[in-house]
């Protein structure tokens, strides 16, 4: 144990320590981000729906559930795709939170089940303009946000570069 060190612990994580999950909405080739208010720091940012998880709950229920109380979107837990995980702070909080990407359907019903103080609805970015935001947000995207976007681009430029070259 260190002196005087702060540590933050999630009440709930599963075996191997995650405690929250984060989710990439994509809808029509786009993704989802929200510019949400974080008071602690007075300010917007930039960030995906995400959430902790609750007792018993796995990492993709609890992806599947935070997308469909935050957006209103729906994507199954068996279609979302991880994108690895992160660690928020590592020197603070004993944690790790899981990202997935998520193929979501619109339905007429598409509308949030609980809105959290200071978020924003949806706007979508295409590749371009996220690999923009991602570059131009020194400041205002939160960090699971950013490793989640970057992540994408990377899965994307692949998937790009795979395809066959049309004639």
């Amino acid at each position: 144990m260190v002196p005087d060190y702060m540590i933050v612990r999630p009440r709930i994580q599963d075996k191997t320590g995650v405690a929250g999950v984060l989710v990439l909405p994509v809808l029509a080739g786009k993704v989802g981000l929200m510019y949400c208010y974080r008071h602690q720091l007075k300010k917007s940012l930039w960030q995906a729906p995400a959430g902790f998880m609750e007792p018993g709950e796995s990492p993709l229920v609890c992806a599947a559930r935070e997308l469909r109380e935050e957006t209103g979107l729906m994507s199954s837990p068996s279609a979302l795709r991880s994108l690895g995980t992160t660690f928020p702070d590592a020197g603070l909080i004993e944690g790790s939170v899981a990202l997935f990407l998520a193929p979501c359907r619109e339905t007429k019903k598409s509308v949030p089940i609980r809105r959290e103080f200071g978020s924003s609805k949806l706007r979508f970015f295409s590749r371009e303009a996220l690999s923009d935001l991602l570059m131009s947000s020194t400041d205002s995207m939160g960090a699971a946000t950013a490793v989640a976007g970057y992540r994408y681009l990377g899965i994307a430029q692949q998937s790009f570069s795979h395809e066959k070259p049309r004639k």
